[in-house]
């Protein structure tokens, strides 16, 4: 893996982790109530908010190559957009280093 995608890939899984911890303080709130969570994107220094209701974040995080990210933070060698709405935009990892490595962090936390 190159030093980019390293440091992409670690961005991303800061972001996953600080929104895991904030999606599991809402476990037992109503799906469609929206919270706040950190961009999950590999940009370095990124400090955007989403507002996303607690059942699209267990949707995004149902597939462990996908993040949810403000929409002008897509990576295109890396990454695709899914879905795309006014608050965020969910994208899945390309096949390959990437998607592997969203993969590995999400086994390694579990």
């Amino acid at each position: 893996m190159t030093s980019r995608e390293e440091r992409m890939a670690q961005n991303e899984a800061v972001s996953r982790e600080i929104n895991e911890d904030v999606e599991g303080m809402h476990r037992v709130d109503p799906p469609g109530r929206r919270i706040q969570i950190v961009c999950e994107c590999a940009l370095d220094g990124c400090g955007r908010v989403i507002a996303i209701t607690v059942a699209e974040y267990r949707q995004v995080r149902g597939d462990p190559r996908q993040f949810a990210i403000v929409p002008e933070h897509v990576v295109g060698d890396i990454e695709r957009i899914v879905s795309q709405n006014d608050r965020f935009a969910v994208v899945a990892k390309r096949e390959g280093i990437p998607a592997e490595v969203a993969i590995e962090e999400t086994q390694r936390r579990s």
